[in-house]
């Protein structure tokens, strides 16, 4: 006799399922009218599957352990952060970071500590009993600007109307680069707060040299130089399979996004920044705007081809036999 097989992963898959596919169909109403971003929209709902029916079950799949959610938690982060900023990177413009290098100092340099030191202060005063460095160490973690989040206002009907083009890039860069850069921020934080005369010999001094060497040095300026070096092989190898018609349209598409998946896994390997180095990588990929010129291109080329199948199909005589069915098919309606 057939039985319900109410497993998690049947659970879980028929909730996801059903949810992208019920905001699927009303997408353009809650997002150009109402101005409700996805995330948003997603926090909600995976707060009504969890905590409200009970159909998503975190605990049951991280087996009841808090480590494992913890774990499950970031490595999912790390991989939605390190797709979007791939294809933040992309979005942008040709040498964008060169030309706006400017803007984006101010913005990432003073306009980032500014906002960590607001941030930390309000912590501090909201907090009771809770002392300056560690409330520096929760400043950090709010002070980058959210790439996701900010999709909300660059992209869309609302994006078009009230924020100027120039705006939207550097917001799209500000908040890709910041994501990296506010790893300096928090490690000065915990280092003082390690190093601060509790560790024997080790003092401040020490945590101040760690911060310099570790954090600047392998976090920072690794992954830099680690996302323009496999920004532009990949783009280079792309190039070439490209010219030499080795790569497919549908592998063409994706392409970004298996670079992304690259660095993420890569410089989790080695322990440095893969935020950033998704980031500049794929900027770095986008230099000269092929990529983007060429995806145009392959989109411009299925248009006119399917163009061209409907014109062929559509011939005199195709007509003749399109107007007979649609005639047939409202008489066969009349009676």
């Amino acid at each position: 006799m057939p039985t319900l097989v109410l497993t998690n992963f049947n659970i879980v898959t028929a909730t996801l399922g059903g949810f992208i596919t019920l905001f699927g169909l009303v997408s353009y109403l809650l997002k150009e009218r109402f101005y409700l971003s996805e995330a948003l929209i997603s926090l909600l709902a995976g707060i009504t599957f969890s905590h409200g029916t009970n159909w998503i079950r975190p605990d049951e799949y991280a087996l009841h352990l808090e480590e494992n959610i913890d774990l499950i938690t970031l490595y999912f982060s790390r991989l939605v952060l390190g797709v979007q900023l791939v294809l933040a990177g992309v979005q942008l413009p040709s040498r964008y970071l060169r030309t706006e290098w400017r803007s984006l100092s101010l913005l990432l340099g003073p306009g980032m500590t500014i906002m960590w030191l607001i941030a930390s202060l309000l912590v501090w005063a909201m907090v009771p009993h809770l002392s300056f460095l560690h409330a520096l160490a929760v400043g950090a973690c709010i002070t980058p600007t959210d790439p996701v989040l900010s999709n909300s206002i660059v992209k869309g009907k609302f994006a078009d109307k009230n924020v100027p083009k120039k705006l939207q890039k550097i917001i799209i860069a500000e908040s890709g680069a910041n994501d990296g850069l506010g790893y300096p921020f928090l490690f000065i934080a915990l280092y003082l707060i390690r190093y601060n005369g509790h560790d024997g010999e080790k003092g401040a001094g020490y945590g101040v040299a760690l911060w310099f060497g570790e954090t600047w040095g392998f976090t920072i300026i690794l992954s830099i130089i680690y996302g323009v070096v496999v920004g532009w092989i990949a783009k280079e190898l792309l190039h070439f399979a490209e010219e030499k018609k080795l790569v497919d349209r549908e592998s063409f598409l994706v392409f970004a996004v298996a670079l992304a998946l690259f660095i993420t896994g890569t410089c989790g390997m080695i322990g440095s920044d893969d935020v950033l180095a998704c980031f500049v990588a794929g900027n770095v990929f986008t230099w000269d705007d092929w990529y983007v010129s060429t995806l145009q291109n392959h989109c411009q080329r299925r248009l006119m081809k399917t163009g061209s199948e409907w014109r062929q199909k559509t011939t005199p005589s195709s007509r003749r036999s399109i107007c007979f069915l649609i005639s047939a098919s409202s008489c066969g309606m009349a009676r």
